[in-house]
């Protein structure tokens, strides 16, 4: 019953990632052709340079890799300390 949970909803995630991209590409066409390559393209860019920064790091780098097994255990964790303590 948990793998089910579990695969469902990593599945939401990698769904959620893969509708990220293909939104994200439609973006880049969209400033490209509003923008163009002149100065405010690269504004454009800048602003949203720090928002990505944190979703590359959060969202899906290391520390998203780090912290889900953890908490993903620490209900049962909470559990045996629980009966331990009996």
């Amino acid at each position: 019953m948990k793998n089910k949970t579990l695969a469902k909803n990593a599945g939401k995630t990698t769904f959620g990632t893969t509708l990220s991209r293909i939104l994200g590409y439609i973006r880049d066409m969209l400033v490209a052709n509003v923008f163009g390559a002149d100065i405010f393209a690269a504004a454009f860019y800048a602003a949203f340079r720090i928002p990505n920064l944190f979703r590359r790091l959060l969202g899906e780098g290391a520390v998203s890799a780090a912290f889900v097994p953890v908490f993903s255990e620490y209900p049962h964790t909470k559990e045996k300390q629980k009966h331990k303590s009996f």
